[in-house]
């Protein structure tokens, strides 16, 4: 080890101490926060300014060579090397959202503007127009707040499926001995606790095959392919433990759990769960193993990434456009056609970029027409129905 290169990092340490310990080692003393391979290192939540090596690693990018890239090459340029530059912090770190808006400035710019954010050119498309994935009608930029989510994701994962990770065994005997981590909110890091505000989404993606029964909520998590607060309705409205585990509903003597009387509904539902629960074996030594709606037990970042898109029905176009053997040029212009967000004439008066005696008819036909100009140059347009007739379309 070279301590010269080396730095101590005291901890409820005095200076004193930390001084004599510096110079037996023969290294420096260093102060929190600081970077470890890349990424803030510290005991309290990163700043916005300690994310500025991402920005400016994000804006360097913007090279003059983007000024002359066609729409197709700065599409390119923004998913394989500006989407993908962020992809090691969100892996660990939740990005603020002025982070996130500054990264996606940054991508708006070099996919409109080129490298020059001072041009007054407006936007053609943004947001989730374009975030969509190709197959449901977008560009299939990245969205990074869901990329963020879908990353951080895997950790809780591996913590409920009781990884054997150092981190996931100090976590679990902290902080959930004889509780669900569902339950014990605001625990630990900071970093901790950002994972846990996902648990509502994970909870929303993943289901339970009960082994122990330790990790999974009886009434309100999913296993054995349902939700038992919505199978038995009347029972759990009568229920006195709602938020107990599986295991804990199971050792406990079923008639003790509710109110009693049970209505008659409530006493056919009973007789229902109790012979469900007759079947269920719990297996103590064994982890409870969480699989996902998608049909396997595999986590991936880009399966949740496309769930979020899953319920588009995109046009029909769409379907086959970015499919298509044409030139990614080609393929942008046609996307803005599809999507009527080409600067024509009747698009610059809704933005209200155009004067008040500019005049908006027709180039081609010399008529002033009341549709869009997508629509009248597809279908209404005299000359250009003339050319496609010529040319046998």
């Amino acid at each position: 080890m070279n301590f010269n290169k080396s730095s101590l990092y005291p901890l409820n340490l005095s200076h004193d101490n930390a001084s004599l310990l510096a110079g037996i080692l023969g290294c420096s003393i260093g102060s929190l926060p600081f970077t470890y391979l890349g990424l803030p290192l510290g005991t309290t939540r990163p700043r916005v300014v300690d994310f500025a090596p991402l920005v400016n690693r994000e804006e360097r990018r913007l090279t003059a060579s983007s000024m002359f890239l066609p729409q197709g090459g700065r599409l390119t340029l923004i998913n394989s090397v500006l989407s993908s530059i962020p992809t090691y912090y969100m892996c660990s770190l939740q990005l603020p959202v002025t982070v996130i808006k500054a990264i996606d400035t940054a991508r708006k710019n070099c996919l409109w503007r080129g490298n020059n954010p001072s041009l007054t050119r407006m936007s053609l498309a943004f947001g989730d127009r374009i975030c969509t994935t190709k197959d449901k009608g977008g560009m299939g930029v990245i969205n990074l707040r869901v990329h963020n989510t879908a990353l951080l994701l895997k950790h809780m994962v591996k913590f409920y499926n009781g990884a054997e990770l150092p981190w996931v065994k100090l976590i679990s005997q902290t902080y959930y001995v004889s509780r669900l981590p569902h339950l014990v909110l605001n625990k630990g890091s900071f970093w901790w606790r950002d994972i846990t505000s996902l648990l509502d989404i994970f909870r929303g993606i993943a289901k339970c095959t009960i082994q122990s029964g330790a990790t999974a909520l009886f009434w309100n998590d999913l296993w054995n392919d349902d939700f038992k607060c919505t199978s038995y309705p009347n029972l759990f409205s009568v229920t006195l433990y709602k938020n107990d585990s599986v295991r804990t509903m199971c050792l406990r003597p079923m008639e003790d759990s509710f109110v009693l009387p049970l209505s008659d509904d409530a006493c056919g539902e009973f007789l229902q769960l109790q012979e469900e629960l007759n079947h269920l074996q719990l297996q103590a030594r064994r982890s409870d193993v969480w699989s996902f709606i998608w049909g396997t037990g595999i986590y991936t970042a880009k399966r949740f990434y496309n769930l979020n898109y899953s319920s588009l029905q995109p046009p029909r176009p769409m379907i086959w456009l970015w499919k298509t053997k044409c030139v990614m040029k080609i393929k942008v212009f046609a996307w803005l056609l599809f999507c009527d967000r080409l600067n024509t004439r009747d698009m610059l008066d809704k933005r209200h970029c155009a004067k008040e005696d500019d005049d908006l008819t027709c180039a081609l036909c010399n008529t002033h027409h009341q549709t869009s100009c997508l629509l009248h140059m597809s279908f209404q347009c005299g000359l250009l129905a003339a050319a496609r007739h010529s040319l046998g379309l």
